[in-house]
C-alpha cells in the first residue's frame, strides 16, 4: 500500500514544501554558478576549459543519473531516495565550498549533479503518488513555479552573494549556504515525509495488470537492466557534451553517435520488456497519444524558456547596457507571474482547464513576439519589457502545470518513475539544446553586417515564437486525446482506463519483434 498524505492538510503541505525546497536548491545551483564563475577563475587560477567543465559537470552528471535515480525510488521508496539525495547534495556543497583546486571542485560538482538527480526525480513521483484531484493540480502548480523560479533566482543570487563577500568567503558562499539549508530540510524531511513502500517489494496485484500478476514479477525475471542504463547514459552524454563544451571540434562526432545509440537503446529496452524485466527507460507509457503530444509541447516550451533566460541576460547587459543587478531583477516578473498559474488551474472548471495548455502557449507566443517591439533601455525604462515577460511567465505556468496534469492523468501511477525520469531528462536535454542553438544563432546574427545585436534579438524572439506556436498545436492534440474525467474525483478511474490501454499495447511489443 502506498502512503497517502492528502487527508492531512498540514502534513501534506509540509511534505510538499520539503520536496520543492530540494527541487529549488538543485535549480538554483545550476544557474548560480554561472555568475560566480569569474570569481572562481580568479581565486583558483583555473583554465577556461576547466572553468567550463566546472559549470557543465553539474548538468551533465544530473542528466546521466536521472533515469537510474528514478528507478531507485521504485526499489527503495521515494522518501528514502529523496533524503539520500538531499544528504549527498549537502555534503557535496560543503566539498565545493572548501575546494582548494579545480579538480576537487569539478569532482564535487559532479557529486552535486548526481545528488540533484536523486532529489528531483522523486519530486514528481511523490506528487504523482501522494496527491490526487485538486490537491495534485495545486502541487503541480507549485512545482512548476519552483522549476521556473529556481533558474531566475539563481541568476539574481549569484552576483549578489559573490559581491556581498559574506564573512570573507567570496564565491565559496554560493555553495556553503546550501549546507545549513540542506541540513534543516533534511531534518524536516525525516520528520514529515510519509513512509512509502517501494513498488518493487509489493506483492499481490496491480490495478490494470490483470488478476494474479505479481507486482514484483518483472524484477525477479528480468533483473537490473545494466545494458539499458549504460546505453541511456551514453546517448544522453553524446547529445549534451557537444552542446555544453563545443571544444575540441571532434566532440561534435558524438552527435552522430547519438543516433545509433538511441536506436540500440530502443531495441534493448523492448527485449528487456519482452522477457519480463525492468527496463532502464520504459517506453510503453510514452507511446500513448496524449503522452506523446504533451511531452512534445512541454519540451518545446521548456526549450524556449531556458534559451530566453540565457539570451535575455546577454541582451539586457550587452545591448541595453543595464547593470548586472538590474538585469538579474528583470526575469523576476516572469517568475512571479508563473506562480499565479497554479492557483488559477486549481479553480477553473474542468471544461475550461482542458484549454489551458493551448491558451498558455498562445500567451507565450505573444510575449516572444512583443519582446523585441516594446521600448526598453536604461533611458526609456524597462517596465514595458517586464510587463511582456509577465504575460509570458503566466502563459508558461498555465502550459506546464496543465500539461503535467495531462501526463499524470494519462500515465498510471506504476509508471510514475518512468514519467519523472522522462520529464526531467527531457527538460535537461532540451534546455541545453535551446541555449546552444539559439545562443549560437544570436552570436552569429550579432556579428553579421546585415543584422547586428538589436536585429539579432528580434530574429531570435521570432524563432522562439515560432517554436511555441507549434507547441500550441501539440497541446491541442494532447488535450483532445487525453482522458476526460467528469470531475477530479474520477481521476482514479481515468488512470485505470489508461493503464488498460497500456497493457493492451504491451502484449504485441513483448511477443512480436516487429511490433512498434
Amino acid at each position: 500500500m502506498q502512503a497517502t498524505i492528502g487527508g492531512r492538510t498540514g502534513a501534506s503541505g509540509i511534505a510538499l514544501l520539503v520536496l520543492l525546497i530540494g527541487q529549488a536548491l538543485s535549480n538554483i545551483d545550476l544557474a548560480i554558478v554561472n555568475l560566480a564563475a569569474p570569481a572562481v577563475s580568479a581565486d583558483l587560477d583555473v583554465s577556461s576549459s576547466e572553468l567550463t567543465l566546472m559549470v557543465t559537470a553539474y548538468a551533465l552528471c544530473s542528466a546521466v543519473f536521472i533515469a537510474p535515480a528514478a528507478r531507485l525510488g521504485e526499489h527503495h521508496g521515494v522518501r528514502r531516495v529523496y533524503l539520500w539525495g538531499l544528504a549527498l547534495f549537502t555534503l557535496a556543497s560543503l566539498a565545493c565550498g572548501l575546494a582548494n583546486s579545480s579538480p576537487v571542485l569539478i569532482v564535487s560538482r559532479c557529486l552535486q549533479g548526481a545528488a540533484a538527480s536523486l532529489m528531483i526525480t522523486q519530486v514528481l513521483v511523490g506528487i504523482h503518488r501522494w496527491f490526487t484531484g485538486p490537491d495534485r493540480a495545486r502541487a503541480l502548480g507549485w512545482n512548476a513555479v519552483t522549476l521556473s523560479g529556481g533558474a531566475a533566482l539563481g541568476q539574481v543570487l549569484g552576483g549578489t552573494i559573490v559581491s556581498a563577500d559574506i564573512l570573507g568567503t567570496g564565491w565559496r558562499a554560493v555553495f556553503l549556504l546550501n549546507v545549513p539549508i540542506g541540513a534543516l530540510v533534511l531534518l524536516l524531511g525525516v520528520a514529515m515525509l510519509p513512509h512509502d513502500r517501494p513498488t518493487g517489494t509489493e506483492t499481490g496485484t496491480r490495478a490494470g495488470t490483470g488478476a494474479g500478476t505479481p507486482t514484483g514479477a518483472g524484477t525477479s525475471r528480468g533483473g537490473n537492466d545494466i545494458r539499458g542504463t549504460v546505453l541511456l547514459a551514453a546517448a544522453t552524454l553524446a547529445v549534451l557534451i557537444p552542446l555544453s563544451l563545443t571544444r575540441p571540434d571532434w566532440i561534435w562526432l558524438l552527435l552522430l553517435a547519438a543516433v545509433p545509440l538511441a536506436a540500440q537503446l530502443v531495441r534493448t529496452e523492448r527485449r528487456v520488456i519482452a522477457r519480463g524485466g525492468k527496463p532502464a527507460l520504459d517506453l510503453r507509457p510514452l507511446g500513448a497519444p496524449p503522452v506523446r503530444w504533451a511531452l512534445a509541447s512541454y519540451a518545446g516550451t521548456t526549450l524556449t524558456y531556458i534559451a530566453m533566460l540565457y539570451l535575455l541576460s546577454l541582451h539586457l547587459q550587452g545591448v541595453l547596457k543595464l547593470p548586472a543587478w538590474q538585469a538579474g531583477l528583470v526575469p523576476l516578473g516572469w517568475v512571479l507571474a508563473f506562480g499565479l498559474a497554479g492557483p488559477v488551474i486549481g479553480r477553473v472548471p474542468q471544461a475550461v482547464a482542458r484549454l489551458l495548455p493551448f491558451v498558455g502557449c498562445v500567451l507565450l507566443t505573444a510575449a516572444y513576439g512583443l519582446a523585441p517591439v516594446v521600448p526598453a533601455g536604461a533611458d526609456t525604462g524597462i517596465w514595458p519589457l517586464t510587463a511582456v515577460l509577465c504575460v509570458g511567465g503566466f502563459g508558461l505556468g498555465l502550459t506546464h502545470t496543465s500539461l503535467l496534469n495531462v501526463l499524470t492523468t494519462a500515465v498510471p501511477p506504476r509508471y510514475a518513475a518512468t514519467l519523472s525520469g522522462t520529464v526531467n531528462t527531457l527538460s535537461t536535454v532540451v534546455g541545453v539544446t535551446g541555449v546552444a542553438l539559439f545562443g549560437a544563432a544570436y552570436a552569429w546574427l550579432g556579428r553579421s553586417a546585415w543584422a547586428g545585436p538589436p536585429a539579432a534579438w528580434s530574429y531570435i524572439c521570432a524563432g522562439l515564437a515560432l517554436v511555441t506556436a507549434l507547441c500550441a498545436l501539440a497541446a491541442l492534440r494532447a488535450v483532445a486525446t487525453a482522458p476526460d474525467p467528469a470531475d477530479p474525483a474520477d481521476a482514479a478511474a481515468a488512470t485505470d482506463s489508461a493503464a488498460a490501454v497500456f497493457n493492451r499495447k504491451e502484449r504485441p511489443v513483448d511477443t512480436t519483434p516487429t511490433a512498434d
